[in-house]
């Protein structure tokens, strides 16, 4: 069983003239990086987008990429720490950029996504990003980012992460459990393996089938675990200055090459792979608490979480549903809706900046 490595979903007629500007969502996955976890999550927010009657000339691209050694297939890259997937997906957003740049005859302003993880390495890519700027490059516009569930401080601190942590520190860890799984499920039919999937972990089809493809895939385990083991060791204090979080930034001051004001940051309660002290930590030092109560209209634009005094701060909002850590399984179409009202706010506030 074999799933597809790039999501990608376009407008189905590209508006051309003047007045139309194009907007990439460019998504990055979480551990494990398989983006066809994220299928009904961004076709869910390119449709809410591609409907809305808020920006009637945008043209909207969600696309994402499964991360480096993930893929399911026998063609697939070799295993990638977590410096490396920075590389890889940074590689991968200048790719797309270029891909749509040659076929629509535009340059699309960027908006990143990152999962987890994956929202770590959203923030390498804006500080490479911005460093590129700095040193005169020409690049395209990088106008906002939105954080999912993000690990990017002391995971290894987390619930979660002091398990995992410990197991991953015992010497080729990594490699002894993925051969051990590989052995085993060399005895299991894939199509029974499915249905195994489906029955005890109640997963909705889309999940089950890339789990599946995951766990017979050629190295997707121990690509995980190496994933870990690097996440588990250099996801650990806050490594960004002003370049992200925009500590010296005033109100008024976003200009097209600057998102300090446009990061938002949605935290799940309970999440077992974030500490709550560490989270605390950093909403404190770094941002500006949301007010409002998440998925309500009251929270539906960046303005709308955000002080005057702190309108530059990026808006950290607190999640009152208990969504889980792994939203792509079950709770795709919620949070895709919020998002989308995150990246409407994204868009109005660059727009008058």
């Amino acid at each position: 069983m074999e799933t597809r490595s790039k999501l990608y979903f376009g407008p189905s007629a590209a508006r051309n003239s003047e007045n139309v500007q194009d907007y990439l969502i460019f998504h990055i996955p979480g551990n494990p990086g398989l983006i066809p976890y994220y299928d009904p999550f961004l076709s869910t927010l390119h449709a809410s987008l591609s409907s809305s009657t808020t920006s009637p000339s945008a043209n909207y691209h969600v696309c994402g990429y499964s991360l480096a050694g993930f893929e399911t297939t026998e063609h697939h890259h070799a295993l990638a720490g977590l410096e490396d997937q920075v590389e890889y997906v940074d590689q991968l957003l200048y790719d797309q950029v270029d891909e749509m740049r040659h076929r629509i005859g535009r340059t699309p302003k960027v908006i990143l996504m990152g999962h987890s993880v994956g929202a770590y390495i959203l923030l390498e890519i804006i500080r490479n990003h911005r460093t590129r700027i700095e040193g005169g490059a020409k690049d395209f516009d990088l106008i906002g980012g939105i954080l999912l569930f993000p690990t990017i401080t002391h995971i290894a601190r987390s619930p979660s992460g002091i398990v995992a942590s410990a197991l991953l520190a015992i010497p080729r860890s990594a490699h002894i459990a993925s051969a051990i799984l590989k052995a085993l499920m060399l005895l299991v039919p894939t199509s029974i393996l499915y249905y195994l999937i489906r029955a005890f972990t109640w997963f909705p089809e889309h999940a089950a089938r890339t789990t599946t493809a995951f766990i017979k895939s050629p190295i997707g385990i121990k690509a995980s675990l190496f994933l870990g083991k690097d996440e588990m060791d250099m996801i650990t204090g806050d490594k960004w200055g002003e370049e992200v979080w925009g500590a010296a930034t005033e109100p008024g001051t976003n200009s097209r090459d600057t998102i300090h004001s446009n990061l938002v940051f949605f935290w799940g309660q309970n999440d077992r792979w974030v500490a709550e002290k560490t989270r605390e930590d950093l909403i404190n030092a770094r941002g500006f608490r949301c007010k409002s109560k998440p998925f309500s209209s009251a929270a539906s634009s960046i303005s709308d979480v955000s002080s005057p005094a702190d309108g530059w701060k990026p808006s950290m909002i607190y999640d009152q549903r208990k969504i889980p850590h792994g939203f792509c399984i079950n709770h795709s179409e919620v949070v895709a809706e919020q998002v989308r009202t995150w990246v409407e706010g994204i868009i109005d506030n660059h727009n008058e900046s």
